[in-house]
């Protein structure tokens, strides 16, 4: 079983998406450390920055750990609205991302990110199931390994940034606890959110589903 890691981020960009649909099992990492300017909290859209609005200034605290802002979904709404108005596909499916937004439900910053996601997955159709472990003990290889354990996989797919903090040979280090280590080849086609697929795309799964070369 093909296994992937990532932070619940906020309407992450494609790759993110690429990962969840080229995986068994797609485990949500939210007892990682909140990263002030990371991905959970903020997105680009349109080039420009789309932010959650967080209680107090949380800081080296694990993600599931910090409440954001009353009124979330209609903030997150009206900015998908007036970025993406003349977009190709708003009245379609940037009217249905709207309404799910709306629906959402979630206080804490990883029950927000996770029900966003979960709407878009149902949009773009994958079906690869969302988990969350118990919270991991180790750090860095060893912590993506024993997250790998807790659900049975027998292999791990790794985004490419993951080679900067991954140490030398990861390969060898998964191999020795029976596991194989594959390399994200996701074609990066845009730094902004999964939001600018959707509106622009004839067919967001193509560009979800691209692989370099």
């Amino acid at each position: 079983m093909k296994v992937t890691i990532h932070q619940p981020d906020l309407l992450p960009y494609s790759g993110f998406w690429f990962k969840m649909a080229t995986c068994d099992t797609f485990i949500l990492s939210v007892h990682d450390q909140f990263q002030k300017h990371g991905y959970q909290r903020r997105v680009k859209m349109r080039d420009a920055w789309c932010s959650h609005q967080l209680v107090g200034k949380p800081a080296l605290v694990p993600i599931n750990s910090i409440e954001v802002a009353e009124g979330w979904q209609q903030r997150i709404a009206d900015v998908v609205r007036g970025r993406y108005a003349g977009s190709k596909f708003f009245s379609t499916r940037g009217a249905e991302l709207v309404d799910r937004i709306l629906a959402c439900e979630g206080r804490m910053l990883d029950e927000v990110n996770i029900s966003m996601i979960e709407a878009v997955r149902d949009m773009l159709g994958i079906e690869t199931p969302l988990v969350v472990t118990d919270p991991p003990t180790h750090a860095a290889t060893e912590r993506l390994i024993e997250q790998v354990q807790m659900v049975g996989g027998s292999a791990y797919l790794a985004g490419q940034g993951g080679k900067a903090y991954m140490g030398d040979d990861p390969e060898a280090r998964f191999a020795e606890e029976g596991l194989e280590l594959l390399w994200s080849d996701h074609q990066h086609s845009t730094g902004d959110s999964i939001v600018s697929v959707l509106m622009d795309e004839d067919d967001p799964m193509e560009i979800v589903l691209r692989r370099v070369g």
